[in-house]
């Protein structure tokens, strides 16, 4: 994301939502930990270990700020940043299984990003992040965004929190980095919206929402997160239409 051009188009998302939807809090300050300008992690040579480590820094920091300003716009109460785990490189950022973070008594495993509604805190597991090697700087903005936005979630009216919660997190990824990217806190650059499209094709389920199915374990299954039709498709209403298009029974 290096120069500003254009609308987002597409998104990923591969996260899990842990909890329900409470009333909205009334703290503002930020989480113990939390930098809110980017500070890459660095190596003993003084050098920053990985362009993810950038690009983590820079989506936590882009985000939150532009939460932080909009909430009002489209919500009562205060802004409430989620909190980030404590990890050796940075914090949120943990590396398992060598670190063990747990959401409640559920130890949190590798490959995945987590909103742990126990204490509102997010997690992101190297592993997955490191996939932006792969499939683009814009999958590590993109999962930063989801998970935020179950953060965001959990704080709304029940009234407004929608069925299809991993989708209502897409949608609102969606809105959050395009409206980043209109306050001029993140640039895009031309290859973006294909980097979203090859981390949606990625991770997205061949399943579409609410799918019943039967898992390689045996297990009856119900589909939370979607097709990559689904996603796009949410991602790109959040994008196009703002906030307010994602939540049901929404006014104005």
């Amino acid at each position: 994301m290096a120069t500003r051009a254009g609308r987002l188009l597409t998104a990923l998302v591969t996260a899990v939502l842990l909890g329900t939807g409470t009333p909205a809090a009334a703290d503002t300050a930020e989480p113990a930990g939390y930098a809110s300008q980017p500070a890459p992690v660095t190596g003993a040579d003084g050098v920053a270990t990985d362009d993810l480590d950038t690009d983590y820094a820079m989506a936590l920091d882009a985000v939150d700020t532009w939460w932080r300003t909009s909430w009002n716009e489209y919500f009562p109460g205060r802004y409430t940043a989620p909190a980030l785990a404590p990890a050796a490189r940075a914090p949120g950022l943990y590396d398992a299984p060598q670190e063990q973070v747990y959401c409640g008594d559920l130890l949190l495993p590798e490959g995945n990003a987590y909103h742990c509604p126990i204490g509102d805190f997010l997690a992101f597991e190297v592993d997955l992040m490191l996939r932006s090697e792969e499939l683009g700087d814009a999958f590590v903005y993109l999962v930063v965004a989801h998970e935020w936005a179950h953060s965001m979630v959990s704080h709304l009216d029940p009234a407004l929190v929608s069925e299809a919660y991993e989708l209502q997190a897409d949608c609102l990824a969606g809105a959050a980095l395009q409206g980043a990217v209109d306050d001029g806190l993140l640039t895009l650059e031309s290859g973006d919206p294909q980097e979203f499209t090859a981390s949606l094709a990625a991770v997205a389920s061949e399943n579409e929402w609410g799918t019943v199915y039967v898992d390689t374990n045996g297990q009856t299954q119900t589909e939370t997160h979607g097709s990559a039709q689904e996603r796009i498709d949410a991602f790109e209403r959040g994008g196009t239409n703002g906030v307010r298009s994602c939540l049901p029974n929404s006014v104005g």
